[in-house]
């Protein structure tokens, strides 16, 4: 699934469950969009690194 799509998806049901326009959510629902949006930032910052690790290696030694 493409990121922009995800993004949408979530923010519209965020926005739902802000508006309680929904009498079905869950807590486990808002665990479960909490999630994704922590694996979306472990992403981000795992490609960052990965990126910075080839512009600036480290030395070992």
């Amino acid at each position: 699934m493409h990121l922009r799509t995800l993004t949408t998806l979530l923010a519209a049901r965020w926005e739902r469950l802000k508006n309680a326009d929904d009498a079905g959510q869950t807590s486990a629902e808002l665990a479960v969009i909490v999630g994704v949006i922590i694996a979306l930032a472990i992403g981000v910052a795992a490609a960052i690194k990965t990126f910075v690790d080839g512009k600036i290696p480290l030395i070992s030694g």
